[in-house]
């Protein structure tokens, strides 16, 4: 089999044209300061704007370590897209809250990724999402029984 006929090749392929194009598209947009992790942050608040969020919930749904997670998320109350307010209760504990400009950059960037997956599928019919999906749940199924 040649690398070009890898199915893993091939995704590593369309993952790196997907996130050169979202870069792209949000500079164009004028988010050239919103990285793809401000991005999942940003839509991780606004999806859990009913519950209060702290650092630590931040950590272990990205799987990233304190100190990361300390330093992203001090660049993005720098940057206005959320605020840090201690908790009354207990002061060791800040609640992280979007601001209107972070729900408005979310809201830009839902959009773009929008307009980015109605080009990745132009022409592809419902059975060929079908099929395609299928084939990655496998893929998935397949590569997580050697972990």
């Amino acid at each position: 089999m040649k690398k070009i006929d890898s199915l893993g090749f091939q995704l590593k392929k369309i993952d790196k044209l997907i996130l050169r194009t979202l870069q792209s598209r949000m500079r164009t947009e004028g988010f050239d300061e919103v990285s793809i992790v401000h991005g999942y942050i940003l839509g991780y608040l606004y999806h859990n704007s009913d519950r209060t969020i702290y650092q630590r919930d931040i950590e272990k749904e990205f799987g990233i370590t304190k100190s990361s997670v300390a330093t992203i998320l001090k660049l993005m109350e720098k940057k206005g897209y959320i605020e840090r307010n201690t908790e009354e209760n207990d002061g060791r504990f800040k609640k992280i809250t979007l601001t209107d400009l972070g729900i408005q950059t979310h809201l830009s960037t839902v959009k773009i990724i929008q307009s980015i997956h109605k080009e990745l599928e132009f022409g592809i019919s419902e059975e060929e999402k079908k099929v395609f999906m299928s084939t990655l749940n496998k893929m998935e199924q397949n590569i997580s029984r050697r972990m």
